[in-house]
């Protein structure tokens, strides 16, 4: 991992640099500390945790809402990280649902709002959007072109996609697009993965899978103005305050199950950020413990336990001792 930034990049980046540095170094767990890279043991243990989708009414469900209503349901399946719920405001006391309903404007009777997950405790208000609970208000929610790309390359292996989002300036875009696709190359053959003898796995096939383990960074670019994929956009734009109204090229590395791990800004699009990610990605899972490592879930609809496959190569999270236990930090691969 590299120590701080240049003083020329973002507080952002600074930020960054010091969460990937405190979630490598952490040392009081109370799960073992394993050589299993962070990307792979993601993949298999770290469920996507769940969105609540709120559909709050005034007790007036016509014709038109039942229908939506059906229309929502149907598109939500069991692989889905959601959680659904209605709520009569005549009958809720809830203050966040009470300013949620603020949101709606007067010619509607009903809203749909999107909350991200309890976990995302960086998120003000955890909202991601909150709309009026229209026929197609709805389309597009759970799945969209770009993250079927992205949970098919990470089913398939791939250590990240980077979700790479121009700014509309031509220039600024294609040098920010240059340095994130040349640094992926570079890490792909700087960073190294555990041997198999260093993973010390006993089972044949977990050998056999984890001889196919692969360093393999890609990207896709989201456009800002492209309809079906608004749901993604406004998830990742609103996972920082200030996203949404800063005009510069943004890069976001996706690993795991649909894990973002933070987003890159501008000049903080360079080497030694790109590198810090993918370094922590490919590193040792020193840290199981979802919660205490850095980023958020994607809204997703897809079926990570069939796509992964039976096989494989992490241990299971173990039930927590009464008391931490202190653990030697496991060392990383040197690079070649």
């Amino acid at each position: 991992m590299h120590s701080c930034p240049k003083p020329l990049q973002s507080i952002r980046s600074r930020w960054v640099v010091g969460s990937l540095l405190f979630a490598c170094s952490l040392a009081v767990s109370w799960v073992s500390a394993c050589q299993v890279p962070v990307f792979r043991y993601a993949l298999e243990r770290w469920l996507a945790d769940r969105y609540e989708v709120v559909v709050l009414h005034d007790g007036q469900m016509d014709d038109a809402f039942k229908a939506n209503y059906k229309r929502l349901e149907t598109s939500v399946s069991e692989a889905t990280n959601t959680i659904v719920r209605v709520i009569d405001m005549r009958q809720s006391k809830d203050p966040m649902h009470t300013h949620l309903w603020a949101r709606k404007p007067e010619s509607h009777p009903s809203l749909l709002a999107i909350l991200y997950p309890q976990s995302a405790r960086e998120i003000p208000e955890r909202l991601m959007a909150a709309m009026p609970f229209t026929d197609d208000a709805n389309e597009d929610l759970f799945s969209s072109p770009v993250r079927e790309t992205i949970a098919q390359r990470l089913s398939k292996g791939q250590s990240a996609v980077w979700v790479f989002v121009p700014s509309g300036q031509l220039e600024k875009d294609e040098a920010a697009r240059q340095i994130l696709e040349q640094e992926i190359v570079r890490c792909q053959q700087l960073l190294v993965l555990p041997t198999l003898e260093e993973l010390e796995l006993k089972d044949d096939e977990a050998r056999e899978q984890a001889g196919r383990l692969r360093i393999e960074f890609t990207t896709v670019t989201l456009n800002r103005d492209d309809s079906r994929e608004r749901y993604l956009m406004k998830m990742l734009l609103g996972s920082e305050s200030d996203l949404a109204t800063i005009n510069e090229p943004l890069a976001f590395p996706v690993f795991g199950r649909g894990r973002v791990l933070y987003a890159l800004v501008g000049k903080g699009i360079n080497r030694e950020m790109i590198h810090s990610a993918c370094q922590f990605m490919v590193g040792p899972c020193s840290c199981q413990v979802k919660a205490q490592n850095p980023g958020f879930d994607l809204l997703m609809n897809w079926d990570w336990e069939v796509s992964i496959g039976g096989v494989k190569i992490s241990d299971p999270l173990p039930d927590a001792p009464e008391e931490p236990v202190l653990l030697k930090i496991p060392p990383g691969r040197k690079p070649k």
